[in-house]
């Protein structure tokens, strides 16, 4: 997997991974710390503003998406959710 962090874009193998801004930014918080419990209030700050009203389960709408497309393109990379703690990205082969 390939990020251009000018243009904001992702390519998987020369494939682009079409994304919304907020799930790049997710997916640019998740590849910074990959192999690390990132927590969900970390990763919440991150992608909203103090004064966006946000539901309860938007960032588990946005990862569950995110994980989706990931998964359609040979990325190597999964997400896992650790409940009540936050999200990881692994390497596939760190997965198991």
């Amino acid at each position: 997997m390939q990020r251009n962090p000018l243009s904001r874009q992702v390519t998987v193998e020369g494939i682009p991974l079409v994304t919304s801004k907020r799930e790049t930014d997710l997916l640019e918080q998740l590849l910074r710390r990959s192999g690390r419990v990132v927590p969900k209030r970390l990763l919440e700050d991150g992608l909203y503003s103090f004064d966006t009203d946000v539901s309860s389960n938007s960032l588990e709408a946005m990862v569950s998406r995110l994980r989706k497309r990931l998964a359609s393109v040979p990325s190597g990379v999964t997400i896992h959710t650790l409940r009540g703690v936050g999200n990881m990205l692994t390497e596939e082969d760190d997965a198991a």
